[in-house]
């Protein structure tokens, strides 16, 4: 796949549009082809109702229900570290690109790819980006 690739879902941009709650539902979309075809960490958490928008509604059972994103995406990352495998990370937000707007910034995501064998050894696979609503990979530097 070249490296000017890049993939988008009107249909679900449309319908759900495109928020940190739900990015990396829309990087899983079946179609994008920059996700890997194995069963990923976040696939298994999905089967079990367990995403960013769940916890944020119920929170766990250390931390109930209502929580802001900030630690709902916390929880998201704690369930996906107890996980092994291959997963996708929403990194979190920048708070500080240079030219960039406030409005501008909440347009990007950055998703990492990586393969996680214990609870705190990743290696990383890929980085992308979802620039409004478009899905890049990010050139490589080796």
């Amino acid at each position: 796949m070249s490296e000017s690739a890049s993939f988008v879902d009107p249909a679900f941009l449309a319908r759900f549009g495109l928020t940190r709650i739900n990015a990396i539902d829309y990087f899983l979309h079946p179609l994008n082809p920059f996700r890997t075809k194995a069963k990923t960490s976040n696939e298994v958490l999905g089967m079990q109702g367990i995403n960013i928008g769940t916890l944020m509604q119920w929170g766990t059972g250390a931390r109930p229900g209502p929580l802001p994103l900030d630690q709902g995406e916390d929880e998201y990352r704690v369930a996906l570290s107890r996980l092994t495998g291959e997963q996708y990370e929403l990194l979190p937000m920048s708070t500080n690109i240079e030219g960039m707007t406030p409005q501008q910034m909440s347009a990007l995501f950055t998703i990492r790819h990586v393969h996680r064998t214990s609870h705190n050894h990743t290696t990383v696979l890929g980085i992308y980006y979802i620039l409004e609503g478009v899905i890049y990979k990010s050139p490589t530097v080796r």
